[in-house]
C-alpha cells in the first residue's frame, strides 16, 4: 500500500501538470507498470492485509509514518520536482494606430454620488467605533417604502430587493446590537432594521427583535425617535392604547411623525374622526408636508391605513 500512495499521489500531481501542457509530465502518465496476474494477485493480497487491522510494535509504526527519502524504491513526493506555472498575457490591439476612421468606444460618468461616511460608537463606554454607513445609506432608502405598515413598492423587484438587504443588514448588525453594552446608535439602528423586516412579512423573529432593541435603547437614551419607533410598531401591531402612550411622548418631545401614526392608530381603533381631526391639525401646522393630502383624502375615502400611498422623500 505504500508503493500504490506514492503512484496516486504523483499521478495526480501529474495530471495538473498536463492540463497546463508541460510535455516531461506527460511522460509520468505513459510510464504505467504491466497489468499481470502476478500484479493483481500481490493487490489483492495487500487490500486483505489493509483490511485486517494487526497490532504492531510502537518502533515498527514510527518508523512506517517516517519521512521517506530519495532512494526508497522509487521516487518520493519530497524529491519529485515540477516546473512553475506559466504566466499568461493578454494580447490586443492598439486602435489609436488605425487613425481617424476606426470607431473609438468613449466612457462618460454622471450623476455620481456617495455615501457619507457614519461612524459611531459601538458600545456605551465609547472604547470603539463602527462604521454604520451603508446601513444609514439603505434605511435613508428604504423607509419611505417600508417603515410603517403596510410597506408600499414601484415594482416587484424593489421589494425583493429591499427584502434581500434588510435580511442581510439585520443580520450584520445582529452580534453588535446583543451585546450588553451596545451602545444607543447601534440598538437604534438595529430597531429600525427589525421594524422594516416586521412590516416586510418576514416573521415575528424580527418583531421580537425591534420590540428588545427599541427598549434597551429607551434606557439609554428616552428620545424622541425611540419613543415614536416603540410607539408605532405598537399601535401598528394591534396595541393601540399601549402604542399612543409612547406616540404622545414622542410628539411632546417634537417629532412630528408621531401625530401621524397617533392619527393611524385613532383610525384602526375605530376613532375616525379623531384620526380626521388630528391630521387637519397636522395640516394646519405642517402644511408642505409631502403625504398630509393624500392622508386625508385616503381617511375621507374609507381608507384605513394612511401611509398605503408612494413614498416620494426621505424623511
Amino acid at each position: 500500500m505504500k508503493n500504490f500512495a506514492k503512484l496516486s499521489a504523483t499521478g495526480l500531481l501529474s495530471i495538473g501538470v498536463l492540463t497546463l501542457a508541460f510535455p516531461a509530465q506527460s511522460a509520468v502518465l505513459k510510464q504505467k507498470p504491466a497489468s499481470t496476474k502476478a500484479n493483481v494477485q500481490q493487490k489483492r493480497q495487500q487490500d486483505l492485509t489493509v483490511k485486517t487491522p494487526v497490532q504492531q510494535p510502537a518502533s515498527q509504526v514510527a518508523a512506517q509514518n517516517a519521512p521517506q527519502v530519495a532512494g526508497d524504491n522509487g521516487l518520493s513526493l519530497t524529491t519529485v520536482s515540477y516546473p512553475k506555472a506559466t504566466t499568461m498575457q493578454w494580447i490586443g490591439t492598439d486602435i489609436n494606430n488605425f487613425g481617424a476612421n476606426v470607431p473609438k468606444p468613449t466612457l462618460r460618468l454622471s450623476n455620481v454620488s456617495t455615501v457619507p461616511t457614519v461612524v459611531v460608537p459601538q458600545t456605551t463606554a465609547n472604547d470603539s467605533q463602527i462604521d454604520v454607513s451603508v446601513i444609514d445609506d439603505f434605511i435613508a432608502y428604504a423607509s419611505p417604502m417600508a417603515r410603517h405598515y403596510p410597506p408600499v413598492f414601484v415594482n416587484r423587484t424593489d421589494r425583493y430587493n429591499t427584502i434581500q438587504r434588510v435580511k442581510q443588514l439585520s443580520s450584520w448588525i445582529e452580534p453588535y446590537a446583543q451585546a450588553n453594552n451596545a451602545s444607543y446608535d447601534v440598538l437604534l439602528r438595529a430597531t429600525k432594521l427589525n421594524a422594516m423586516a416586521r412590516n416586510l412579512d418576514l416573521g415575528s423573529d424580527y418583531a421580537v427583535k425591534a420590540s428588545t432593541y427599541v427598549t434597551r435603547a429607551m434606557k439609554i437614551q428616552n428620545s424622541a425617535e425611540a419613543n415614536f419607533l416603540y410607539g408605532a410598531m405598537l399601535a401598528e401591531g394591534g396595541g393601540f392604547d399601549e402604542g399612543a402612550k409612547y406616540l404622545e411622548k414622542a410628539e411632546k418631545m417634537g417629532f412630528s411623525e408621531a401625530t401621524q401614526s397617533l392619527a393611524q392608530a385613532d383610525l384602526l381603533n375605530d376613532k375616525k374622526e379623531r384620526a380626521i381631526q388630528r391630521l387637519n391639525d397636522f395640516k394646519a401646522k405642517y402644511p408642505n408636508d409631502p403625504y398630509i393630502d393624500e392622508q386625508i383624502r385616503l381617511v375621507n375615502s374609507g381608507e384605513y391605513y394612511i401611509w398605503k400611498i408612494p413614498a416620494k422623500v426621505v424623511r
